[in-house]
């Protein structure tokens, strides 16, 4: 590798050498042939090529030494992105797939080379996917702008699971669109519990209507029934009394029952 780095520079010398010895050695030889007028104008057309010569040169070097500090740069990124735990994805301007990387392939199941050339749509959306979320991601897109959002998304095997997402524009120095990058979370787990909780609130607002509704209704019944059973000199009237104070207990372990089961959490 630094041979060649070297190779131009020693070639450049060899030969400016060669042709500052050798334009010497034909000017000289010319000098008697030629009008002085005209030995000066070579003699400074000889400085002139040697010079436009040497600016070619470092331009040269100058850029060729950019696209290797780039090629580094891009692939010390390229090893970063890969080892990331987002799903990250490069698409054309077109919307067609053209790198993922390694944290995708382990996720999705798919493989670089059968998601490279597809869509997002080809690959990920199914029957859950948000069609309205699409449609705004595709309007983002047409006008270039960055977009976020949650989908459902499938993996290869048709097993589906919650990704939020980030999409980019990517510019280039000219201001002209190059592509997208989207990079993605798998929010799975968090969705899961989310729906758990939200599972809960539920449940927890039956229980609520249970204690606010139904639970009043026996337990206002055992009150009164306590009251007038300490009233009741009547035997036969105090068993009577003491069957529905029973009813109205039975009733209220009946409704505590059906509010643990509401209140489970399963």
């Amino acid at each position: 590798m630094k041979t060649r780095n070297y190779r131009i520079p020693i070639i450049y010398i060899v030969v400016g050498v060669l042709w500052i010895t050798g334009s010497d050695y034909l000017l000289n030889s010319l000098t008697a042939e030629l009008s002085p007028k005209l030995t000066w104008y070579t003699s400074s057309i000889k400085g002139i090529v040697y010079i436009l010569a040497t600016a070619f040169l470092l331009y040269y070097l100058i850029e060729k030494e950019r696209e290797r500090i780039a090629a580094i740069d891009n692939k010390r990124m390229a090893e970063i992105v890969d080892k990331m735990n987002n799903l990250i994805i490069m698409s054309d301007t077109s919307g067609k797939i053209t790198w993922v990387n390694r944290a995708f392939v382990n996720i999705t199941g798919y493989t670089m080379q059968e998601a490279l050339g597809k869509t997002h749509s080809d690959l990920l959306y199914g029957p859950k996917t948000n069609a309205e979320v699409v449609r705004k991601l595709t309007m983002a897109i047409a006008n270039k702008e960055f977009f976020s959002g949650e989908l459902v998304n499938y993996t290869k095997d048709g097993k589906a699971y919650w990704s939020q997402f980030n999409l980019s524009p990517m510019f280039n120095i000219d201001g002209g669109l190059e592509g997208y990058i989207s990079v993605e979370n798998n929010i799975d787990d968090s969705k899961h519990r989310e729906d758990l909780i939200v599972q809960q609130h539920r449940k927890l607002k039956a229980v609520s209507w249970f204690n606010s509704h139904e639970i009043r209704k026996p337990v206002a019944s055992i009150l009164a029934l306590s009251e007038l059973l300490m009233e009741e000199k009547n035997a036969i009237e105090q068993q009577e009394l003491i069957k529905y104070l029973r009813q109205s207990a039975v009733n209220l372990d009946l409704i505590i029952h059906q509010i643990n089961e509401a209140a489970a959490v399963k």
